[in-house]
């Protein structure tokens, strides 16, 4: 038998995990905001869960500019964005709360 060319898919999570983390995610992301819209907790929850049925690993082989060229990855680094300014707020928020 022949091997094939493209190199086998590397999954960060099989899809149904995949799947059942991003719905915890949203869940939780659900009952942050009922709880407390403005504080924004939820947004760090709700980028969880969009980030893992987004996010594709960068094939063994794959040139960085052909990763970077599909849409799905550019969105997965804004998530990872949103997600970094997401946590610094809620750091920010537990820092207030100590203080005082």
């Amino acid at each position: 038998m022949q091997e094939s060319s493209t190199p086998a898919p590397h999954p960060f999570l099989t899809p149904r995990l995949r799947i059942a983390y991003a719905c915890f995610m949203f869940a939780v992301s659900a009952l942050t905001a009922w709880l407390g819209f403005f504080d924004f907790n939820w947004v760090t929850y709700l980028c969880f869960g969009l980030l893992a049925l987004v996010l594709v690993p960068r094939q063994k082989g794959e040139a960085r500019l052909a990763y970077w060229s599909k849409p799905r990855n550019l969105v997965s680094a804004v998530l990872i964005i949103a997600l970094m300014c997401s946590t610094l707020h809620a750091m920010y928020l537990i820092l207030l709360k100590h203080q005082s």
